[in-house]
């Protein structure tokens, strides 16, 4: 999805959360400038492809790309899933993602207004592939938008911008998530909405 199709949706997030749009472009700009991007081709690679999206209560699958959502990453290692690809805003067990973006797996790292203390303690320790992502307008070329929220979502809005074939959703429960809070269940709520938005056929094994 391009921003200017995701910002629309964007706008009713930081209306229904109260989030800080000027928080949101600070922390893209502190990414962007850290870290930055080293290139889209651990994202290329996911066209054409069917893309399975790791969530906490997955069943170990080999058959086909995955990506995990990084808050979902201790679980779905624990179950003997190798991940192709990790998307997270550095929340979760962030010495896991680190140890996986050392030992070669591409990390998508997210920046938002809520996690720019975690972005200044993490981000530039992760020496293995980065594509930095944010929620905001990119504020230049080093940092990238695809669309989408939380890890989950975003995860499924990337297989779906670089042209997969299905997104296959593995351990997704949107109604009772994993972490109870109402926050959280209002997050999923809306990941649920957003995935309606996405061309690429989406199936839920949940």
């Amino acid at each position: 999805m391009e921003f200017k199709e995701w910002e629309p949706l964007y706008k009713e997030i930081l209306s229904e959360f109260g989030y800080s749009e000027v928080k949101d472009r600070i922390s893209a700009e502190f990414l962007a400038d850290e870290r930055g991007t080293d290139g889209l081709s651990p994202l290329r690679v996911l066209g054409k492809q069917e893309v399975e999206i790791i969530g906490p209560y997955n069943t170990a699958s080999d058959k086909r790309l995955n990506i995990i959502a990084g808050s979902s990453l201790e679980q779905a290692v624990d179950k003997g899933v190798e991940p192709d690809l990790i998307v997270t805003d550095l929340d979760g067990d962030t010495k896991l993602q680190l140890e996986m973006n050392l030992k070669g797996v591409p990390i998508v790292m997210h920046a938002h207004g809520d996690n720019i203390n975690l972005l200044n303690k993490w981000s530039s320790k992760f020496k293995g592939h980065v594509i930095s992502t944010c929620q905001c307008k990119p504020p230049d070329e080093s940092i990238c938008n695809f669309g989408g929220f939380t890890d989950g979502d975003r995860a499924a809005f990337i297989a779906d911008h670089f042209g997969a074939k299905k997104i296959i959703l593995n351990g997704w429960d949107f109604e009772n998530p994993y972490h109870e809070g109402k926050t959280k269940r209002k997050k999923l709520l809306w990941a649920k909405k957003l995935l309606t938005h996405l061309k690429t056929p989406v199936v839920n094994l949940s």
